[in-house]
């Protein structure tokens, strides 16, 4: 007890950094269009839906617009958009293909306009640094820059073709700039938000008998990128260049 009673009273802060699993980056496609980002809006369906029905009533507490083609989940049933539709707390009509299944009264589906990249396996973006450089004392030292920062990336899927996400960048990746376009948005634990247009590349399939099939996707800067920390109070997209 002698050398306990003898102890600091005060314990030094720890300042060990603190590590972030890479399993938890996050990958997002963004509408090409769209000027917000809708993270999560609730959407109510406000009158029961027969099964091959082409119409449903929606609500939204938060006004939105569900752009064409847009896939709602209701629980397990699921519906696509025909055509763009102004929702409010006020119930809209609103044009489906023909429903699968019956959907019940007050059933509720989640919007956003971030379409998530499934089983990303790998998601690697890369800033790149393009300047010309010279040697001076031995050293790399750049003069000019030539493009500024460059940005690439590497995504590899393990969902195949029957996943419309997969589809769509499919699509995208078998096109000639400017048809292959997408808006990216990358999310990593740590709070470093990354967003960027870019041209989608041909997609690589890997198969081989005892393992799960791979899709890979490479993409290229060619728009604007920009960062953002979420960390701060009020998040701002800072341009990289």
């Amino acid at each position: 007890m002698t050398l306990i009673s003898k102890l600091p009273t005060s314990i030094p802060a720890d300042s060990t950094p603190q590590t972030w699993s890479g399993t938890d980056l996050r990958t997002f496609l963004v509408p090409l269009d769209a000027t917000v980002f809708i993270p999560e809006v609730a959407v109510t369906n406000t009158a029961a839906v027969a099964a091959a029905a082409t119409t449903m009533q929606l609500s939204s507490a938060s006004a939105v617009t569900i752009p064409a083609n847009t896939v709602l989940r209701f629980g397990t049933s699921s519906v696509t958009v025909t055509a763009a539709a102004d929702l409010t707390s006020a119930a809209s009509a609103v044009t489906i293909a023909p429903a699968a299944t019956a959907i019940a009264i007050n059933a509720v589906s989640t919007y956003t306009n971030l379409v998530e990249i499934p089983l990303a396996e790998e998601s690697s973006p890369t800033l790149a640094d393009d300047e010309e450089t010279i040697k001076v004392h031995g050293r790399s030292t750049p003069i000019r820059s030539v493009n500024g920062k460059d940005l690439t990336s590497m995504i590899k899927t393990l969902a195949g073709l029957d996943d419309p996400t997969v589809l769509r960048l499919t699509i995208k990746g078998t096109q000639k700039s400017p048809n292959n376009r997408e808006r990216l948005l990358w999310l990593y634990p740590d709070g470093f938000a990354l967003l960027g247009m870019v041209n989608i590349g041909a997609p690589v399939r890997t198969a081989a008998a005892g393992s799960t099939q791979r899709v890979q996707f490479s993409s290229n800067l060619s728009g604007n990128a920009y960062w953002a920390n979420l960390n701060d109070a009020t998040p701002t997209w800072i341009p990289i260049n």
